[in-house]
């Protein structure tokens, strides 16, 4: 029996538009190995790729609160940048919801109190 090409390419294109046959990129998942990679370099004190990595988690998924602690953190830790840290800190505490309960938004905060407590001349 002869396949035709027409018929084939029409299955494959009726099949695309079936709800399960999504051709949509999994954005989460993305942005996971990113931050994964973020983090391994972050680990091998290789900040600047760590970044590189967050953007593209970021690019992936804007919401994506672990890839903006981890920014926050480099620059805090790292390049001792404050106010790119407390920036990337207020980031994380606002997308969370200003949520006391969700552990990002509390690391954010804990982070951008030892900021603040750290910044305040001793008398």
């Amino acid at each position: 029996m002869a396949r035709h090409p027409h018929s084939i390419h029409s299955l494959a294109t009726s099949l695309r538009q079936l709800p399960f046959f999504s051709a949509r990129r999994d954005t989460a998942g993305e942005a996971r190995l990113y931050v994964q990679r973020a983090l391994n370099a972050a680990a091998g004190e290789r900040y600047d790729v760590a970044l590189v990595f967050c953007q593209k988690a970021l690019a992936a998924a804007p919401g994506d609160l672990a890839a903006r602690l981890l920014v926050g953190r480099i620059y805090h830790h790292a390049y001792e940048d404050v106010d790119r840290a407390i920036e990337a800190y207020r980031k994380v505490i606002t997308l969370a919801g200003y949520d006391a309960d969700n552990p990002y938004c509390l690391a954010a905060r804990e982070a951008l109190d030892a900021l603040v407590r750290n910044a305040e001349p001793e008398t």
